[in-house]
């Protein structure tokens, strides 16, 4: 007769969940990135009609607050971000965020420290006095 030892650790509650969580995670980033490479595989192939362009997807896997995961899907063509999280109990993606950027990038100036034109003319006086930029 096998005696079961009262001290011996047992996992913690939840943590199988966020396992599962982050297997599945990375199985469906594996799978994003391989179908990502097909399809650029294929606009690349001489008898493949055109697309408009490449498919330049990134998919990353990520933690999106202290107990969740879930995916960042960057879509390069489109000038889109859009976030996703696991949802352990429905076991389900769910949209959480998605926007353009493509107006962000145009940009020269939103909540930042610093203006372009505040560090234009700290440039200046640095060059005034004679120092040079550092290199990056």
């Amino acid at each position: 007769m096998s005696q079961v030892d009262p001290t011996a650790r047992q996992p913690a509650k939840g943590s199988t969940a966020k396992w599962f969580a982050v297997a599945f995670l990375a199985v469906a980033a594996c799978c994003l990135l391989v179908q990502v490479g097909i399809s650029i595989a294929a606009d690349e192939s001489p008898g493949a009609a055109a697309s408009g362009g490449k498919n330049n997807v990134f998919v990353v896997a990520g933690q999106v607050t202290k107990d969740t995961y879930g995916l960042y899907l960057v879509d390069l063509e489109y000038g889109t971000i859009c976030m996703y999280e696991w949802v352990p109990q429905s076991r389900k993606l769910r949209l959480m965020a998605a926007r353009t950027y493509v107006y962000d990038r145009q940009l020269d100036d939103y909540n930042t420290e610093l203006s372009p034109q505040e560090v234009k003319k700290l440039i200046a006086e640095q060059r005034r006095l004679g120092e040079s930029p550092a290199k990056p």
